[in-house]
This record gives structure tokens, sequence and C-alpha cells, in this order.
């Protein structure tokens, strides 16, 4: 078996990495982002608070467990306790 072995300096790390950025291979479509029109009144505040909701969500999910992830647990609860309280306020349908 024949082993070879590299030296790859922060340098050589940083050209290959702008020689990469300035001519690339493909190029990825950008997301497109959804056009929402806000609601007015009780109906916005619940879409705001559901969007809060998921984004603590998928960020709580991305940490170890910890100090920061139950942090974020009781502030998911707080919001959900505070989206019961706002859906008591919308009127009846």
């Amino acid at each position: 078996m024949t082993m070879r072995y590299v030296q790859v300096t922060p340098t050589d790390l940083q050209n290959e990495f702008q020689t990469a950025r300035s001519q690339p291979r493909h190029l990825a479509p950008h997301p497109k982002v959804p056009i929402i029109t806000p609601r007015a009144g009780v109906d916005g505040i619940v879409d705001s608070l559901h969007f809060a909701q998921h984004a603590i969500e998928m960020f709580r999910r991305s940490l170890p467990d910890g100090p920061s992830r139950q942090c974020l647990d009781r502030l998911s609860n707080r919001l959900a306790k505070v989206l019961a309280e706002t859906h008591k306020l919308s009127p009846p349908k």
C-alpha cells in the first residue's frame, strides 16, 4: 500500500476557496420567499406568534441538551400560553 502525504496551509485553502467562489461550476437557484400579506388585528398577532414558535423550535432542535435548550423550551411553553389567550380575544367566525 502506498501512502501519500500532503500539507495544506491556510493560504492554500483560502486561495482554493476564492477560486471556487469566483468560478462556480453550477449556480443553485435562490429559494423563493412566499409573498405573505400580513393580516390585521388579532389574526396578524396569531400569525406572528405561530411564526415565532416555529423559528424557536427549529433553532431549539439544533442545540444540544443543556441550559440554552431548556430556556428555549420554557420560552416556547410561554408562547403557547400567550397564543391560547390570544385565541380567546378573536371574535368567533
